[in-house]
C-alpha cells in the first residue's frame, strides 16, 4: 500500500491520514504547519503546509527528522507524529495548556495482542480522576515494547500518544537539548522519547495530560482498519459539544516522519 506513497498519504475515510491531522490543527487555529517528509516525499499533498525534507530518512530516526524543522523555531509549538487520529478535545487541551512542556498520555490498558505498542510513560501520579487539578509530571518514556513492570518494579502509567507541546519559554531549552543530542555518535538512531528523557534529565518539567482512548496511531494494516472505523464513527476532528472553547492559535505543528 505504500509502494507509491508514504504512510501519511494512505486514505482514511475519504481523505489522506495527513490531511486529517492538518485539518485538525487548523480547526484549532494552528495554521503554521511544517511537515517533515522522507520516503516518497513527491507524493505528499503540500496544500496548507510547509514541507521540509530529511534527505537521509532511510538512515535516520525521528529526532533527525525533527531537527530538519527546528532551526527557525521560535513560537510555542506542538510536535506530533505524522500518523495520528484523535478526538478534537485532545488537541484543544494541548493547545490551551500553559506548561513549559506537556505531553498526552493514554492511561487505558493496551491489549497484549497489540504488536505496535510502544512509548510507555512513567509519571509522577497515575490517572486518578479524584486528583483532578493536581499536576502530573512525566518521569521518563520507554521506547520499546516492555512488560507492564519495569526492572525497577514500577508500572507504566500509560502510553505517550505522540503529541508534545512546547511552550514559548521551552523552545530555547528544546533547541539546546536537541543540539547536545546531535553531538552524540548515535544521534541518527534516536527517537522522540530520547528527546523527552534528555529534557527531563536537563531539569525540564513535562506536564502530563491524561486521556483514556479517543485516539489511533497507524503502524500496520490492523491499525489502518481501526483508524478508518474510528474516523467514520467518531469524526475525530469534528466540533463536539461539551469539549470546551477553541484553542488560542499561538502554536505551530511539526510532524516527524515515521
Amino acid at each position: 500500500m505504500t509502494t507509491d506513497r508514504p504512510k501519511v498519504m494512505l486514505p482514511i475515510a475519504g481523505k489522506p491520514l495527513l490531511r486529517w491531522l492538518v485539518d485538525g490543527f487548523k480547526k484549532e487555529h494552528v495554521n503554521d504547519i511544517t511537515v517533515v517528509g522522507g520516503y516518497r516525499v513527491d507524493a505528499i499533498d503540500t496544500s496548507g503546509i510547509k514541507l521540509v525534507v530529511n534527505e537521509r530518512y532511510a538512515q535516520t530516526g525521528e529526532l533527525a527528522s525533527l531537527a530538519c524543522a527546528t532551526d527557525g523555531l521560535e513560537a510555542e509549538t506542538v510536535i506530533s507524529y505524522g500518523d495520528l487520529l484523535f478526538r478534537s478535545y485532545v488537541l484543544r487541551a494541548v493547545v490551551e495548556t500553559r506548561a513549559e512542556f506537556s505531553v498526552v498520555v493514554d492511561s487505558s490498558p493496551s491489549a497484549e495482542s497489540d504488536r505496535t505498542v510502544r512509548d510507555f510513560a512513567y509519571c509522577s501520579r497515575a490517572d486518578d480522576r479524584g486528583l483532578f487539578g493536581t499536576p502530573v509530571l512525566l518521569k521518563r518514556v520507554v521506547s520499546a515494547k516492555q512488560p507492564q513492570n519495569s526492572e525497577s518494579g514500577e508500572t507504566a502509567n500509560g502510553r505517550w500518544i505522540g503529541l508534545l507541546k512546547v511552550g514559548r519559554e521551552g523552545v530555547v531549552k528544546l533547541k539546546t537539548v536537541l543540539g547536545k543530542l546531535r553531538e552524540r555518535p548515535d544521534f541518527d538512531t534516536l527517537d522522540m522519547p530520547a528527546l523527552m528523557n534528555a529534557l527531563i534529565a536537563d531539569g525540564a518539567q513535562i506536564e502530563v495530560l491524561y486521556v483514556h482512548g479517543h485516539w489511533r496511531g497507524v503502524n500496520d494494516l490492523e491499525d489502518l482498519q481501526q483508524a478508518v472505523d474510528f474516523a467514520h464513527a467518531q469524526t475525530p476532528f469534528g466540533s463536539t459539544p461539551g469539549n470546551g472553547s477553541a484553542g488560542n492559535g499561538s502554536g505551530s505543528s511539526k510532524a516527524p516522519h515515521d
